[in-house]
């Protein structure tokens, strides 16, 4: 049994890669922001935890980690004009100082064994898209911080991130709320159609299982390829 610490487990992608690591017989420890976690398991231990604030973790923190999966991310879509500097500050918070207040609490669980930290940029970091400016620049940090981190840890422990496009979750759904925006925005991609959470959750479990050991400091586009096929 190993043990994996999943931020922001309470939907979406962060949902799934805890239903599957359980399914696996894993010890997970997954913590919840806005919505409580309705997953049930021997092995699930659940608290609140805000990434902004540091708020949380009532469970007892594991001495000893296989691997941290940050999962909160934000969706800003507004144009240059109508973005304040508080919005660029908000999602750099939750984005890069979220992972990097969550990093220092686990980094010493982490260090006591090769373990595998995971997190998500965007297809909007590497690719220029209208409206994007706020969330493209604080996930092109997070992929700085990530490669710094694999460079700095390496080799006992694992950074990588996983850059989506859009994926058919809660995050997402004001943007997928009409079947015509699903239409929309199926067709922009080379294989058209929306991303759900298996197609994420499949290669995550990968990315932080040993099946991956000789994989650190990558940022592994899932996108039906939108970020180089177009």
């Amino acid at each position: 049994m190993k043990s994996f610490l999943i931020i922001g487990a309470s939907s979406g992608i962060g949902e799934a890669i805890a239903n599957s690591l359980l399914s696996q017989n894993h010890q997970v420890y997954a913590t919840y922001c806005n919505n409580e976690i309705t997953l049930s398991h021997p092995n699930l231990k659940t608290s609140y935890f805000n990434v902004v604030s540091s708020d949380g973790f009532s469970f007892d923190f594991p001495e000893e980690l296989d691997g941290l999966v940050y999962c909160p991310g934000t969706i800003n879509l507004k144009p240059f004009n109508g973005l304040k500097l508080d919005d660029f500050s908000q999602e750099f918070d939750v984005n890069v100082l979220g992972f990097i207040r969550v990093l220092k609490l686990a980094l010493r669980s982490l260090k006591q064994r090769p373990s595998s930290v995971l997190g998500f940029s965007s297809v909007c970091a590497k690719r220029g898209f209208n409206f994007h400016s706020s969330t493209a620049t604080s996930k092109s940090a997070l992929e700085g911080l990530f490669v710094s981190l694999a460079k700095e840890f390496a080799p006992k422990i694992r950074f990588n991130l996983i850059a989506p496009s859009i994926i058919d979750t809660p995050l997402s759904e004001k943007l997928i709320n009409t079947p015509k925006k699903v239409e929309n925005i199926s067709a922009t991609h080379p294989i058209p159609r929306l991303g759900n959470t298996h197609d994420i959750s499949s290669l995550a479990n990968h990315l932080i299982s040993e099946d991956s050991s000789w994989i650190t400091g990558q940022v592994i586009s899932v996108d039906g390829g939108k970020s180089n096929l177009l």
